[in-house]
């Protein structure tokens, strides 16, 4: 018998892929992750970045202080299922633990987490 796994889509885009594409992560249920951010109701097993630009629906200011989507990806990391072997929550604890100096560092590793193929969760 398959369990649900919770697979939080983040950023815009996500009427660009169909359902079908997400089930094929064997079963899948995606939550998105909207505007006010993390719900501590689910723990994710995986991400989905769903365009390249995902971190301009989160911050208005991100071009001056990368904080929200520090915080926003700090809470995407708590809230891991225990055992989580997402690809994207490698790439996100590896930003975190070593961020870059300059903005433009930041937005160019922000932009790397997605993958328009949707093969990296």
């Amino acid at each position: 018998m398959a369990t649900n796994r919770f697979i939080a889509l983040i950023g815009d885009g996500r009427e660009r892929f169909s359902d079908k594409e997400l089930d094929e992560e064997k079963p899948t249920e995606p939550v998105v992750i909207d505007k006010y951010g993390v719900s501590d109701a689910y723990k994710y097993d995986g991400y989905v970045f769903l365009n390249e630009d995902w971190f301009t629906k989160y911050s208005k200011k991100w071009q001056e202080d990368p904080t929200e989507i520090d915080d926003l990806l700090v809470s995407l990391v708590k809230n891991a299922h225990k055992g989580c072997k997402s690809e994207n929550l490698l790439k996100i604890q590896a930003y975190l633990s070593e961020p870059p100096e300059s903005l433009d560092e930041v937005a160019e590793i922000w932009r790397k987490f997605y993958d328009p193929e949707l093969k990296t969760i």
